[in-house]
């Protein structure tokens, strides 16, 4: 309310279903904030390794929530979808800023001696080398100390065909 009222522009009206979608994805938003301040909270009052679970929950919802945004899946409005990013990326950015690293494997090359969990193996013909195809669960970092260890997907080149 800021600004004059023939400047101010109407916000833009959602479908039911729409808006279903955005209050669902903000809700998971809020629970992951929620949580995660609950952990930095309790992190600060007790010994090193306490609230590391509701943290790590915080984290993952989070990364699920972004997933879900980034791959489109309601067909809300750029700006609706920009405003629930942007929320999205700054409770990302206070986790990391106080020490949490949520990484993702997608398209990096995969290695038998790597710290990930390989769930399944996909013979593909166009790889030349084994290469995540998926991540299922992030790995996840508290101030340089792996809290969970990833679980990829692996795409490996198709056997020789003899």
């Amino acid at each position: 309310m800021k600004h004059p009222p023939e400047f101010r522009i109407p916000r833009p009206l959602l479908a039911p279903d729409q808006a279903d979608w955005a209050a669902a994805v903000l809700a998971e938003v809020e629970a992951a904030e929620a949580g995660a301040a609950e952990a930095l909270a309790e992190r600060a009052r007790t010994p090193e390794g306490a609230g590391t679970d509701a943290l790590l929950g915080a984290a993952v919802g989070i990364w699920r929530a972004l997933r879900k945004l980034d791959q489109g899946t309601g067909p809300l409005s750029a700006a609706d979808l920009r405003q629930v990013r942007r929320q999205v990326h700054a409770s990302r950015q206070a986790l990391a800023d106080d020490g949490l690293e949520i990484q993702e494997h997608d398209g990096m090359p995969f290695d038998s001696g790597q710290s990930l969990e390989a769930l399944v193996f996909q013979d593909d013909p166009g790889l030349d080398r084994e290469i995540v195809l998926e991540t299922v669960r992030p790995s996840v970092y508290f101030r340089g100390e792996r809290i969970q260890m990833g679980q990829v997907i692996v795409g490996r080149p198709a056997p020789p065909v003899t």
